[in-house]
């Protein structure tokens, strides 16, 4: 796969504070990953933070389809239990039988942690997490925006079948939510937007708003292996078992 150099969303969040137009572009990102994998039969069954990475440019991509369920229709489900406990939907603790509406309530929790930075539902004792994640309504601060929290409320819907995102329209009823009133799909969809976070010259992820808020990022490649150490392997081979 492609060099990411941003590393993943959950230490990037260790050392940035987003703001709510910074998490509607990352928010918008992972909605165009989804509606991509869902269009041709994928349910990626394992979004989270860790799985979020950010590449050369800041873009946020999806990684890790260790989990992943290929050859799924929207109408399909699933039975098998699996994901990150956090972050998985109340349908699959219930054993009812899952489709592509898990993913939704995914980003839904990832959302959430983006602005509040903390879980939505937590608790060591995996019983009593299932609970809460069962039984339990969230809270959000007044100080949100009506639109964000409105989006995570219907992404965080215990029925899949009335949450965001559920059916075939899917994407595209995330897409018209008032959350993303200010986003250009298109632009997005071809790389035209100015992400939140860059990489600058010292080979860090600084903000366009304010240079002094800065994460770190690994060593991006280099353009081309210097010859003195593509030397070192001549005549190295590897033939897998």
């Amino acid at each position: 796969m492609e060099h990411l150099p941003g590393g993943d969303m959950c230490d990037f969040l260790n050392h940035v504070e987003l703001q709510e137009p910074d998490v509607m572009f990352y928010t918008a990102c992972v909605v165009l990953g989804l509606e991509a994998l869902h269009q041709i039969g994928i349910v990626h069954r394992d979004l989270k933070l860790e799985n979020l990475l950010l590449d050369q440019e800041g873009y946020l991509k999806i990684v890790d389809f260790g989990l992943s369920k290929d050859r799924f229709g929207y109408s399909d489900r699933t039975n098998t239990m699996c994901g990150t406990r956090t972050y998985m939907a109340p349908e699959i603790y219930m054993k009812i039988g899952y489709g592509m509406a898990a993913d939704w309530w995914a980003l839904g929790v990832t959302v959430y942690i983006m602005l509040m930075y903390e879980l939505p539902f937590n608790d060591e004792d995996p019983i009593e997490l299932m609970k809460s994640i069962r039984y339990d309504e969230i809270e959000l601060p007044e100080d949100l925006s009506e639109d964000v929290s409105n989006f995570i409320y219907q992404l965080l819907e215990k029925d899949p079948e009335y949450r965001l995102g559920s059916g075939e329209a899917g994407a595209e009823m995330i897409k018209e939510h008032p959350f993303f009133r200010d986003m250009d799909w298109e632009q997005l969809l071809n790389r035209k937007i100015r992400p939140p976070f860059v990489l600058n010259h010292q080979g860090h992820l600084e903000s366009l708003n304010d240079p002094e808020c800065q994460a770190p990022a690994l060593t991006p490649l280099a353009v081309r292996i210097p010859s003195e150490l593509q030397e070192a392997f001549r005549g190295f081979d590897y033939t897998p078992e």
